[in-house]
């Protein structure tokens, strides 16, 4: 009996790897429109997973042939890991450096790491950034940051599982759908700190306003200017915007989360951020962002 319980343990321990290390599965690429309407080539799609823990979309991240799958974050600069995550990999520690990010501030590590692979592309060694430590617990086993998108496109399909990218893109932005569809972003490509945020206008209720895109954010939040201003409550915790319009893409009676903390993620002279486009949104439409042009496209 002893040794039955001990097999059956050893069974569940590999079963449980296996689960864990196990690549995903892709759909049939044909039943899927956009990627060929948008030009993508097969080696230009990607799979993504999430999780409960980690809503955001990850894509895998080889470092010296051990892969693991890191969120992809707009709003972040370059790639951002946890620490140990790769380990036994050649890193090379440069400075410490403190950052104020959209969910706190972190104590990182600067340093030079090898053999780094991403997107399609190889990077014999590459700076990035260690978390030693941070204010508020970082989920994700690290980020990748918009200095590898910049000089792209991207197509996420959350429902799908899947992400395109390309940085010789087929058609033009245009092409993809009718000029009144595409947003343009504001996204400061020379940005070194948190003010680099991917910035939009959208409509809630009909009214223009200030946003930000997140792939951190499971729930969608807005500020409790805006949230007072249109419930005529204070200290509500969530509201409903019963339209949310980015393009032409409508979410009606959409549950919001007020958070207060928006106020501070924008200098005082700045035009506020009322609102935070999160997971559950994104994860309702097939979201196109076009760095090289600045234009977003919701469907």
């Amino acid at each position: 009996m002893k040794i039955l319980k001990i097999n059956c343990y050893l069974l569940f321990c590999f079963l449980f790897i296996a689960a864990c290390t196990r690549e995903p599965a892709l759909p049939d690429f044909a039943t899927i429109p956009w990627i060929e309407s948008y030009g993508y080539q097969t080696s230009e799609i990607f799979p993504v997973i999430n999780s409960s823990a980690v809503p955001g979309p990850q894509i895998k991240v080889v470092v010296n042939h051990k892969s693991q799958y890191l969120l992809l974050d707009f709003n972040a600069i370059d790639l951002i890991l946890r620490e140990n995550i790769f380990k036994n990999a050649n890193f090379e520690p440069q400075r410490m450096s403190n950052r104020i990010a959209e969910t706190g501030e972190m104590l990182l590590e600067d340093g030079f790491l090898h053999d780094v692979s991403l997107l399609g592309g190889h990077y014999p060694i590459l700076y990035v950034s260690i978390i030693k430590h941070s204010s508020v617990p970082f989920k994700a086993k690290g980020v990748i940051g918009r200095n590898f998108l910049i000089d792209g496109r991207l197509t996420l399909d959350m429902q799908n599982k899947l992400l395109g990218f390309s940085t010789k893109p087929e058609h033009a932005p245009g092409a993809l759908s009718a000029d009144s569809m595409l947003v343009p972003i504001n996204l400061n490509r020379n940005s070194d700190d948190n003010r680099g945020l991917l910035k939009f206008f959208c409509y809630i209720n009909g009214t223009k306003h200030q946003a930000i895109l997140s792939t951190r954010s499971s729930a969608t939040q807005i500020s409790p200017v805006l949230a007072e201003l249109l419930s005529g409550k204070q200290n509500a915790p969530k509201i409903t915007v019963e339209s949310l319009k980015v393009g032409n893409k409508l979410f009606p009676n959409v549950r919001c989360r007020i958070n207060k903390d928006l106020l501070a993620l924008e200098p005082e002279s700045a035009e506020p951020i009322d609102l935070i486009f999160g997971m559950d949104l994104i994860s309702q439409c097939v979201l196109t962002i076009d760095f090289i042009n600045s234009l977003m496209l919701v469907i």
